[in-house]
């Protein structure tokens, strides 16, 4: 059982998920408006919400409106993974190119929870995740997500390179993400779907997921800033992958 604290992701559950919310408990005197809609549909969906003790003078003012706050808190089932093979299926009558993440051996909760918020925000059909030295799906990536985790399903494979196999036959392209790629992302092409490859904090994509890619690309910076974490670069080649294309393109 996860305890949130997000009320944007408590929302998306109670709207994806409203069996496995357990019990809500708001202790903010006056809550936020977030935290008054969390209450009244939850009410609907008839799981039991309690008023929790107030918090001390201007405490509760501070947090309002703040996602991860102390205003309240909810009792919540994980998300759960989906098959592989259900994750790279296309959706009935979408003919549009999709894109989806693939997520080799991110460790960091917050990076992950960043990732499944862009995924929600830039439609991406579904995550790929490693089942070892990995962050799981827990409260601090559903909190971060602000509700992506519900929204965005996902998969936890024991063999990442396989799970890529398994994309390539469904007719998607496998991009992988390296600072030493010699292509930019920006030359990349939007008339195909794509699996975005992202690496691990500090090392990186490991070097079978890297020979396994179509694609090998960078994200060459503008700036004197050589570098961004993984979530910030993946906010950049989705905003990217998913642009209106370049002139001549």
């Amino acid at each position: 059982m996860l305890e949130l604290r997000n009320p944007h992701s408590i929302l998306a559950a109670l709207k994806q998920r409203p069996s496995a919310v357990r019990s809500i408990r708001i202790s903010a005197q006056h809550p936020s408006d977030v935290w008054a809609e969390v209450a009244e549909v939850a009410k609907r969906c008839g799981v039991p919400v309690s008023a929790g003790r107030t918090e001390g003078p201007g405490v509760g003012r501070q947090r309002r409106g703040t996602e991860r706050t102390g205003a309240g808190s909810a009792n919540v089932e994980p998300p759960s993974p989906i098959p592989l093979s259900n994750l790279l299926q296309r959706r009935n009558g979408e003919h549009s190119h999709g894109i989806w993440l693939a997520l080799d051996q991110i460790q960091d909760p917050q990076n992950v929870g960043a990732l499944f918020r862009l995924a929600g925000f830039f439609n991406v059909r579904g995550i790929l995740m490693t089942r070892d030295r990995s962050a799981s799906v827990n409260a601090t990536v559903c909190d971060v997500s602000a509700g992506g985790a519900e929204y965005v399903p996902f998969s936890v494979v024991s063999n990442l390179a396989q799970a890529m196999k398994k994309a390539q036959e469904h007719d998607i392209w496998l991009l992988g993400t390296s600072e030493h790629a010699a292509s930019s992302i920006r030359q990349v092409s939007r008339d195909r779907n794509w699996m975005l490859v992202l690496g691990n904090e500090g090392d990186g994509i490991r070097r079978l997921t890297r020979e396994n890619c179509d694609v090998l690309c960078s994200l060459p910076p503008s700036g004197p800033i050589g570098s961004l974490n993984v979530a910030t670069a993946a906010a950049a080649c989705l905003a990217i992958l998913t642009g209106d294309p370049a002139p001549g393109d």
